[in-house]
């Protein structure tokens, strides 16, 4: 039967239904050999490592020494002999020393000058890294908690991953190694997300999942291009082991409005007035007794905003859901709500746990709102 939890999956290669918005940016590879003191006669050989796979390809024929002017062309057609995704390599002057190896198409390649017996070479910059970065978009309702993250089938040694919801609030951001001995490694870890500390509205390491607004971006940036055929389905460009789907997968717990799991709850706009009379400054959670997982606190206009507000939110019971030390609330503070609080032996607990308030809160501001309006929007597991 069908649960609260659920997949959402986005996939980095092309392929018919794509959403518009879905974009790829391909950015070139150009390394800069430098060939040292080479001279006459001299001869060396080229080796390419693939960044995606962390594994050296099979090192080019020997190139002699032809004189500056003219060594870029025998070293092209030395890489370019090689096949594959170096078949349309092109190898530039740069000077009598300097080289730039440009290998088209996403692949991050990094190059070694190998077997030098009569000369010394220089060093080997890699000026621009080869990427591809896919960036698609993908639902996940209204609401979702975030529960898990599985990145499957891109066999990486450095797979940069950046998904984001859509009010630009970081879901997940790092890089992946997902590939061992040229072999996909499925990276799989279950997902918390960082906010504020309700008792005094510092930073706090939240270890509840966070919930966000969709639809999702992921950003994803790989060493090599993915491609999709009919003949072979989602298979990596180019010499290489080969995989299939390619995916960037989230366990959500769907907490949609629609389904009736989270609904989102605000003040509205509250004059200093308003604020100051307190029966008009409450929020109703829309439930007796909710848990409140992510909260916005924001100060505007009319006219010039109070940049100086100390806001105290309070629930039923008498429970400080929320309250910071005068801040400026103009940049609104979006953030995941937890709260300290106590174990079963009455030991105290850091910012791990969930709040859990009695409905309506009542807003107050210390010293009192002077001008402008305050807002508070919350996010209430119900």
């Amino acid at each position: 039967m069908a649960g609260k939890y659920k997949e959402r999956s986005v996939y980095p290669a092309t392929f018919s239904g794509d959403l518009i918005h879905d974009k790829i940016a391909v950015q070139t590879d150009i390394t800069r050999v430098d060939l040292g003191d080479i001279g006459a006669a001299d001869t060396f050989t080229l080796t390419p490592t693939r960044v995606d796979f962390a594994v050296a390809d099979a090192t080019t024929g020997v190139i002699t020494f032809v004189g500056a002017g003219a060594q870029a062309a025998p070293m092209q057609t030395a890489i370019r002999a090689k096949g594959g995704i170096y078949a349309v390599a092109t190898v530039t002057f740069v000077s009598a020393e300097l080289y730039d190896i440009v290998v088209p198409g996403g692949y991050d390649v990094t190059w070694a000058v190998a077997s030098p017996t009569t000369f010394t070479p220089g060093s080997t910059v890699e000026t621009t890294a080869g990427a591809v970065v896919y960036t698609k978009q993908f639902g996940i309702g209204k609401f979702a908690e975030i529960k898990k993250i599985i990145a499957r089938g891109f066999n990486e040694n450095s797979l940069v991953v950046s998904v984001t919801d859509a009010d630009g609030k970081t879901v997940f951001s790092g890089t992946l190694d997902t590939s061992t001995a040229s072999a996909d490694v499925p990276f799989v870890r279950l997902l918390t997300a960082d906010g504020v500390a309700g008792e005094d509205g510092a930073a706090a390491a939240n270890t509840s999942s966070g919930v966000f607004r969709g639809p999702l971006t992921a950003v994803i940036t790989s060493n090599a291009p993915y491609h999709r055929s009919d003949a072979q389905p989602f298979v990596k460009v180019g010499p290489g082991p080969a995989f299939s789907a390619p995916r960037l997968t989230f366990v959500i717990a769907d907490e949609s409005e629609r389904a009736g799991r989270v609904i989102q709850r605000t003040t509205g706009n509250r004059t200093p007035a308003q604020i100051a009379a307190a029966a008009t400054a409450t929020l109703d959670l829309g439930v007796s007794i909710g848990n409140i997982k992510r909260i916005k606190l924001e100060n505007g206009g009319p006219g010039t905003p109070d940049t100086s507000v100390a806001p105290t939110l309070t629930d039923a019971d008498g429970l400080v859901v929320y309250t910071k030390t005068s801040t400026d609330y103009t940049s609104p503070v979006l953030e995941q709500l937890s709260h300290e609080g106590f174990d079963q032996a009455q030991a105290a607990v850091p910012d791990l746990v969930d709040v859990v308030a009695k409905s309506p809160l009542t807003l107050a501001v210390s010293g009192g709102l002077t001008t402008g309006t305050f807002k508070v929007t919350a996010w209430v597991e119900v």
